[in-house]
């Protein structure tokens, strides 16, 4: 069985580099005419975050002395936690070796943004119930928190909703929260104390036993079990804005916008 991949920015979303050895080079992808070969990059260590939650994964490159690797996306293997640098070596240089010192450095400005996406997303959980609508009504489902499109579904109905008068509410108590700020936190918790810690229940894809990773987006509110990036304090998610509300089989999904995000105004 592999060796899992050690997962730096779980504890520092702003750390943009890293030292790390390849314990694998392998081709990836079918060959394209005219494009150089891709190939899938596994270390002992990473501070590039995978795509996972709604999240895109980091992207940025991987450094040896002269050679340089291209990192389009970031995998993780959902049964081994075997992470995956996938991309290609820039023109003429060869692969690395098996045990090579490198350099990953991710793209600090996609990092960032993805982060205030992400962490806008969390926030806006706590916003909804305190415009009165806490997850006993509608229980946060999924999300996405894309610098193009970003949004969080949840589980549930209100009969006569006013959308309009819903999106005023939470753009308010968004700014309020924001203005307000407060430090987010995320910890590796047993599953019991992660439970309780995330109203009660943990959803059924984690495993009973298992410790996983809770962030609370704000102190004294529930937590949510999450592997993202987020940002330090709840102001630095900066402007928000909600674009949308829609309903539609059991599902209420609400769409917005922060600044640096495609489209926001």
């Amino acid at each position: 069985m592999a060796e899992t991949t050690e997962l730096l920015y779980f504890d520092d979303t702003f750390r943009f580099e890293c030292a790390a050895a390849v314990r694998s080079v392998e081709p990836h992808g079918d060959p394209v005419d005219g494009a150089p070969p891709r190939y899938a990059v596994v270390l002992d260590r990473t501070v590039a975050y995978p795509a996972g939650g709604g999240q895109p994964s980091d992207t940025g490159r991987l450094v040896n002395g002269d050679v340089v690797f291209s990192i389009d996306s970031v995998v993780a293997g959902k049964e081994d936690g075997v992470v995956r640098h996938v991309g290609a070596f820039e023109e003429g240089a060869a692969p690395f070796a098996v045990g090579d010192e490198v350099t990953v450095k991710v793209d600090q400005d996609a990092r960032v943004l993805h982060a205030r996406v992400h962490s806008a997303g969390h926030l806006l959980d706590v916003a909804m119930a305190n415009v009165g609508y806490p997850s006993s009504i509608l229980a946060p489902a999924k999300g996405m928190h894309a610098p193009d499109q970003a949004y969080v579904e949840y589980a549930g109905k209100v009969e006569g909703l006013d959308k309009e008068s819903l999106i005023r509410a939470l753009d308010d108590e968004m700014a309020r929260l924001g203005k307000s700020g407060g430090k987010t936190a995320s910890t590796l918790m047993p599953y019991e104390e992660a439970s309780k810690a995330c109203g009660g229940s943990l959803p059924p894809y984690i495993e009973p036993g298992s410790r996983p990773r809770v962030v609370v987006i704000l102190p004294d509110t529930e937590g949510c079990p999450c592997g993202g990036t987020h940002v330090e304090d709840v102001g630095d998610v900066g402007a928000f804005a909600v674009t949308g509300v829609r309903v539609k089989k059991g599902v209420t999904r609400v769409s917005y916008t922060v600044e640096g995000m495609k489209g926001h105004k």
